[in-house]
């Protein structure tokens, strides 16, 4: 991928990022965006009724929109005024939402957030959105956006530090402990605050409700957008085939990660084996396969991925949620495997609640976008939302609202 970094100093200093009504009935964003762990955020813009997506690039003190997701032929011309935002002359007004910088007491740990709130007074309902993985709140992009565009304040937070006494169990604590702070503010109505969280934060978000179901006043609903219902070690060999093939990977080097994969999992579940393990790693050498599959650099940090990760198993928690569930899943997602919706109605049944929605976007890919294969190799040229993903989440929350 070739695209310059935008300005994002240049972009603040003018007051870019924001949200804007085009018409009535569109609203974009221009929010940072952290695309992968530490590395600089990048600037994203979306429509949230086209489902337009795209990094901008700095260009003589303006913003270029290419024609795909990273870059690409110029498609549209942003420029930030006092007014708004002219998009190919076309001024959008700025919509009167408000960001402020806020710190989570997560049992003694301090996580940095960043709120915002919709335009009115409040008092709103709200949404935590959940990190997933090891990045920081800008990983939510233009979501935070898209829930104020609706009415409600968004709090994004950023994760705790990596730790081996860190587990899933503790990230959804934290999930809480933000829950706990917007309810507390007078500007936040305390009986709608729930959970918004993509991939690892989806289903991180189930196990936050179903840890706060015997509290008094816990978590509203959870909107799990593509995450898994299956054992995480399941996750993987699915994501291990899924995404090579979708790449056009050799099926020889596919059903070889395949194999090394299924061992390996034996290998961290049990303690025995190790060294068979790493010298088939080892003769692999610089072969296809071996760039497939996780490679460890010994037992001790194997079985310690296996105890905190590859173990975890959310279909129990996910029993236990009685609040509303909107549950979002796309039928070309190479890494969460689709028998995910089946095991959450099943999940749903065993917790008698009848307030879960589930929807299956066939062309989404992981991310949500309209894809041809769902493969990583593609994702540079892909420029939109999978259709009716932000009308489907609209509704629901509309009708939550009621």
């Amino acid at each position: 991928m070739s695209f310059r970094p935008p300005g994002l100093l240049l972009a603040a200093l003018l007051g870019l990022p924001g949200l804007y009504r085009v018409s009535g009935d569109e609203v974009v964003a221009v929010a940072p965006w952290e695309t992968e762990p530490g590395a600089p955020p990048v600037l994203a813009y979306a429509s949230f009724k086209s489902g337009r997506f795209g990094v901008l690039r700095e260009e003589k003190g303006s913003f270029v929109l290419g024609k795909t997701l990273m870059g690409g032929a110029p498609d549209a011309v942003l420029r930030a005024s006092d007014a708004g935002l002219s998009i190919d002359g076309r001024l959008a007004p700025r919509m009167a939402t408000r960001e402020e910088e806020l710190v989570v007491d997560a049992g003694g740990v301090k996580l940095g957030a960043t709120l915002m709130l919709p335009p009115g007074r409040g008092p709103f309902p709200a949404v935590v959105l959940v990190p997933a993985g090891a990045l920081g709140r800008r990983a939510t992009a233009i979501f935070p956006a898209f829930f104020a565009s609706e009415g409600f304040a968004a709090l994004a937070y950023d994760r705790r530090p990596t730790s081996p006494e860190a587990t899933f169990e503790t990230y959804a604590a934290d999930a809480l402990a933000a829950v706990q702070a917007l309810r507390r503010r007078p500007d936040i109505d305390p009986a709608r605050v729930g959970l918004w969280g993509h991939s690892q934060g989806g289903w991180l978000s189930l196990v936050a409700a179903a840890q706060a179901s015997s509290r008094p006043a816990g978590v509203a609903f959870v909107i799990d957008e593509f995450g898994m219902l299956v054992p995480a070690w399941r996750q993987e060999l699915y994501r291990v085939q899924a995404e090579a093939e979708a790449d056009g990977v050799e099926p020889e080097a596919i059903a070889q990660a395949l194999a090394f994969e299924r061992r390996l999992m034996e290998v961290a579940r049990t303690g025995a084996g190790w060294d068979a393990l790493a010298a088939s790693l080892q003769a692999g050498g610089k072969a296809r396969w071996v760039d497939l599959v996780y490679a460890p650099r010994s037992l001790e940090q194997l079985q310690r991925v296996w105890r905190n990760d590859f173990s975890f198993d959310p279909r129990p928690y996910a029993a236990r949620v009685k609040v509303p569930i909107l549950a979002l899943f796309g039928g070309l997602d190479r890494s969460t495997p689709m028998e995910s919706a089946a095991n959450l109605e099943l999940a749903a049944r065993e917790a008698g609640n009848t307030a879960v929605t589930i929807q299956v976007f066939p062309t989404a890919d992981h991310g949500a976008l309209d894809a041809v294969t769902g493969g990583n190799a593609e994702l540079p040229s892909r420029s939109r939302f999978a259709p009716g993903f932000f009308e489907a989440i609209r509704r629901w929350l509309r009708a939550l609202k009621r």
